[in-house]
């Protein structure tokens, strides 16, 4: 359904980024935030699934401001390769990419509908990032840098998905996030890291489920 399209930012960085498009007119631009892992097979189905819910979808490749290109698996060696280009990129970059993409897929779909993004693991927190920076309606997945980031006041509505039984993000620190965004839907499931990607171990159907119908309502609400 997608395919790769070229993305320019405003400081003149071009990265790749998975474009797919609905079948008939767009309600709307979701722009999908990538995992440590790049945006793999599983970051592009997701965007996919966007676009088969109306939605003009993109996943910008972000990872390419520090290498391009990088496409990683569910193992040792690419958590260790994905925290080191983490750890080189910083989020005002990314955050230029995320813009840029929305304005690409809007233009590639003929869209004027509204602008949502929505990210995963890593991308979780930079969603959380897009909100409050971008003033962009945002849900985030397991985004275990968000406790680090809640004296960001969000711009735009946001909403956040957790796993219960996630090894990285205790719950105490979901319990920070609450206390200090008491207006920011919190939604914790039976379940532990990962829990949306049916490439991870901790893939929960019913859960990933029920989070996709919550960010799907929360979009609709706001088209």
């Amino acid at each position: 359904m997608g395919e790769w399209i070229d993305v320019t930012a405003e400081d003149g960085h071009r990265c790749q980024a998975w474009l797919a498009r609905p079948v008939g007119a767009a309600k709307g631009v979701v722009v999908v935030m990538q995992e440590i892992f790049g945006v793999n097979d599983h970051i592009r189905r997701d965007t996919d699934k966007f676009a088969g819910h109306g939605y003009a979808a993109i996943a910008p490749a972000v990872f390419d401001r520090v290498e391009a290109g990088v496409e990683l698996g569910y193992d040792e060696d690419g958590f260790a390769r994905g925290r080191s280009v983490v750890g080189e990129l910083g989020w005002d970059g990314p955050l230029l990419d995320v813009r840029a993409a929305a304005t690409a897929a809007a233009a590639a779909a003929d869209c004027g509908g509204p602008v949502f993004g929505v990210g995963y693991c890593w991308g979780g927190s930079l969603a959380w990032l897009a909100a409050t920076r971008l003033a962009i309606p945002s849900v985030g997945y397991y985004g275990g840098r968000t406790a680090g980031l809640i004296e960001e006041q969000p711009q735009a509505p946001v909403m956040l998905h957790f796993g219960e039984r996630d090894h990285a993000i205790p719950m105490a620190d979901v319990d920070s996030i609450r206390a200090a965004h008491p207006a920011v839907p919190v939604h914790i499931y039976d379940a532990g890291h990962g829990f949306n990607c049916d490439m991870r171990k901790d893939y929960d159907r019913a859960s990933a489920e029920l989070a996709l119908r919550r960010t799907l309502a929360f979009f609709d609400a706001l088209s």
